[in-house]
């Protein structure tokens, strides 16, 4: 797998496009369907309606659509990475320390021989 997100990379998860024209006459919305089924969409709008051209419409919403999906991949891809570092080191773990009993401690020592002060009094 490539360490890095190319246009080329995200054009070949894309599967399906989709195109509307919204009633204002101006206005064109792509929605890209990606391999896992998620759905992005890019949008364009000319000014003035009688400069409509649905080609070129289409041409912007789908660069939108796409200028989308590079954040997303890029956090896809700093997540795999970071998981193909995390594994290594989770799967050899370091040597839990030793549990120290409480009468090992300062304070249990003090507790201990107090208690066999009291006891050796009776």
């Amino acid at each position: 797998m490539e360490n890095k997100v190319t246009l080329e990379s995200i054009v070949q998860k894309i599967v399906g496009e989709m195109y509307i024209v919204l009633p204002d006459g101006r206005t064109t919305v792509c929605m890209l369907t990606m391999k896992n089924g998620y759905t992005i969409k890019g949008v364009s709008a000319c000014v003035d309606a009688s400069n409509f051209d649905m080609n070129i419409g289409r041409k912007i919403a789908f660069e939108d659509a796409v200028r989308q999906i590079w954040p997303l991949e890029g956090y896809l891809l700093a997540e795999r990475l970071f998981w193909e570092r995390a594994v290594p080191v989770a799967s050899n773990p370091p040597e839990a320390p030793k549990k120290v009993h409480w009468t090992q401690t300062p304070e249990g020592k003090k507790k201990m021989a107090a208690r066999k002060r009291k006891g050796a009094g009776k």
